[in-house]
Parts: C-alpha cells; sequence; structure tokens
C-alpha cells in the first residue's frame, strides 16, 4: 500500500489557514486523550494500573494514533513553511484603492 501523494502547493496557498486547522485539531485530540485516560483510571483494577480490556481502551488507542497523524502534518508544515518576510495574500492594491474612492466620494 502507497501512500498518498500529497500537493505541497496547495497546502503552501494558504498556509496558515492549515497551520491552525491542525493546532485546533492536536487541542482537541490531546483534549479527548486525557478525557479517556482520566476515565480509564478511575475504573483502575489496582494502583497504578488501568484496565486493559476495559471498552474505552479502544477509543483511547484510535485517540493515540489521531495524535501521531496528526504529528505527521506538524512535520508536512514544517518542511512547506512559507519564507520569512513574505506576506500572506491578503486584498490587492486595487480593491484598497477602490475603497479610498469610495470614502472620497461620500464626503
Amino acid at each position: 500500500m502507497s501512500e498518498p501523494v500529497v500537493d505541497l502547493g496547495a497546502i503552501r496557498g494558504d498556509w496558515n489557514f492549515h497551520a491552525r486547522y491542525v493546532t485546533k485539531a492536536m487541542e482537541q485530540t490531546l483534549k479527548r486523550t486525557q478525557k479517556l485516560w482520566r476515565a480509564l483510571q478511575a475504573n483502575a483494577p489496582a494502583e497504578g494500573e488501568v484496565p486493559m480490556d476495559h471498552p474505552l481502551m479502544e477509543e483511547f488507542i484510535e485517540a493515540c494514533r489521531q495524535t501521531r497523524a496528526l504529528t505527521d502534518d506538524v512535520l508536512l508544515l514544517q518542511e512547506t513553511k512559507p519564507a520569512p518576510g513574505r506576506k500572506p495574500a491578503g486584498k490587492s492594491r486595487a480593491s484598497k484603492g477602490m475603497r479610498k474612492s469610495k470614502r472620497g466620494a461620500r464626503r
């Protein structure tokens, strides 16, 4: 099975959006992982153990796998980070000029 090819040009197009998305996804996944781990600890069969056969264990393992996948996204974002000094795409000069001319028309 081969890994799908990632279009790095698409990521570079809006790097900040993707960085925010990955950050939020990582935060949510870590919160979920902690919540599940606390629930497993609350059902501990003995001090310092968690129940290995508890129904929540599979969910916990899946949350850990998702965290691992998100770390791959972080590494990809590191590789594709735009050069410093390059401003993110914003409004063009033409549209800014239009706003100024509209203000002048109101006066």
